[in-house]
């Protein structure tokens, strides 16, 4: 049974940018290897716009639907990035309550970046949207935080789960 089940999805600043970056992105591509198609006379590039307007495009849409998904249950505390390319490329960090030194609320800015970043050695930061947050410190030394609205929830719950919490 999960306690805690959020999915936030990028704020709309941040997701209306992304997006904007891969559609222009895209169209500059799509110009250039549509020109170097029709000035070399080389189909190879008109393969190569194609591909470039499914990249770009595919990942606006991407962008546009990306969630940060906190779930816990009585042992574990998941956080991922999704949809989809959490397990492809393991955009996910899975820890047990048992692993829990400490839970502390924090801010966490736009320098973060958006999604999944490793901030420094042991540091990992899964961030949707700039603001109020939790950091896990775990017994291995790893750092893991999050952006969330419900981070004083958060916080409680490993005030009841984690044992070894300071």
């Amino acid at each position: 049974m999960h306690e805690v089940h959020e999915s936030i999805p990028l704020s709309p600043l941040l997701r209306r940018s992304a997006v904007a970056l891969c559609v222009v992105l895209g169209i500059i591509l799509v110009i250039v290897c549509g020109f170097a198609a029709i000035v070399e006379r080389d189909p190879a590039g008109y393969v190569g716009a194609v591909l470039s307007a499914i990249l770009c495009f595919g990942l606006a849409a991407y962008m546009w639907k990306a969630r940060v998904i906190i779930t816990t249950d009585v042992d574990q505390v998941s956080i991922a990035l999704s949809p989809g390319l959490r397990q492809v490329f393991r955009l996910r960090q899975v820890f047990r309550w048992d692993e829990v030194v400490s839970a502390t609320a924090v801010h966490i800015g736009m320098g973060s970046g958006i999604g999944y970043r490793m901030t420094g050695p042991g540091m990992r930061v899964i961030l949707a949207s700039p603001g109020a947050g939790v950091r896990f410190r775990l017994h291995d030394g790893r750092e893991i935080s999050v952006a969330t609205d419900r981070r004083d929830e958060l916080i409680e719950l490993a005030g009841r789960r984690a044992p070894d919490l300071q």
